[in-house]
């Protein structure tokens, strides 16, 4: 009982650690624009002139706000178009590849365990060392490929390798190699089709993978970033990802609203689906 008691308290120890930033940022996010300048511009200006050290000033963090305020998410929201179109940026690149993940992945991992063609394993093996790469390195040839294409400027570079990553070909093939063979054998044998077979047999029993697959995707494409510097020229173009970093330093009085806006679809979907997630992850390592 003491074993469990000390380790549920490091867990816990652990999970508060983790949980700190984000809680900072929530609490911090109603502070007044005032309150806000005044605590963490890194510059000497009219709300921290009595704090500053010349030119400059030290940031004094706060955990409670002295005067709570809605003032920062009301900007965001009504005083200027940017953070939102920047956020509506996020959705365009991000919808796109999970929905195409979701159409392209779900026949190509089906087409990898059910169906026999030549050479099948070796190309399985290759989807397996391009995931294993870090994304760095495809970058380079993505960006090759997007040139030739004429679409290096555009979202375009950014969603067509999306549609292709084999990480989501990966998780729902693992946990189609755990099904039995004789539910689909049973409806070749009544004259089903494979594209029948995978939307009426194959797709239901695989909803934890399916989550697990649209969840990850999701979290890496709304945080993409990389990408988005090497194939966007516009700021304005640019994903909310990629912006945050310079509203720090140009807007801090909405900073933390904004990373909070950012952050909500994100931790919503999370809470919403991290049981299938979690049971999808989980199966991905049945072999059969």
């Amino acid at each position: 009982m003491r074993k469990r008691a000390i380790a549920y308290g490091i867990v816990a120890l652990f999970s508060l650690i983790a949980l700190f930033p984000v809680a900072f940022t929530f609490v911090n996010s109603f502070l007044s624009q005032n309150e806000a300048m005044s605590r963490y511009s890194t510059t000497s200006n009219l709300y921290n002139v009595y704090d500053a050290v010349g030119k400059n000033h030290y940031a004094s963090p706060t955990l409670l706000p002295d005067y709570p305020t809605l003032g920062q998410y009301v900007q965001v929201l009504t005083g200027t178009n940017l953070y939102l179109g920047l956020f509506w940026n996020s959705v365009f690149i991000m919808v796109p590849v999970v929905l195409g993940t979701l159409f392209i992945a779900l026949p190509a991992a089906y087409a990898f365990t059910y169906m026999r063609w030549q050479h099948k394993e070796k190309l399985y093996f290759l989807y397996i060392i391009v995931m294993l790469m870090p994304m760095q390195i495809t970058l380079v040839s993505n960006y090759v490929m997007a040139r030739w294409l004429g679409i290096e400027n555009s979202y375009w570079a950014i969603i067509l390798p999306g549609l292709a990553a084999p990480l989501g070909v990966f998780l729902v093939r693992q946990q189609m190699l755990g099904l039995h063979r004789s539910y689909v054998e049973s409806a070749q044998i009544d004259g089903a089709s494979h594209m029948r077979i995978l939307l009426s047999i194959a797709t239901p029993m695989m909803q934890g993978a399916i989550a697990a697959m649209l969840l990850l995707t999701f979290i890496e494409y709304w945080n993409v970033v990389d990408q988005a510097i090497v194939f966007i020229q516009r700021p304005l173009s640019y994903p909310l990802s990629v912006y945050l970093s310079r509203t720090v330093t140009e807007d801090i009085g909405v900073f933390f609203a904004v990373a909070c806006i950012y952050l909500f679809p994100a931790v919503l979907l999370f809470l919403y689906g991290q049981q299938s997630m979690l049971r999808g992850i989980q199966l991905s390592g049945l072999k059969r």
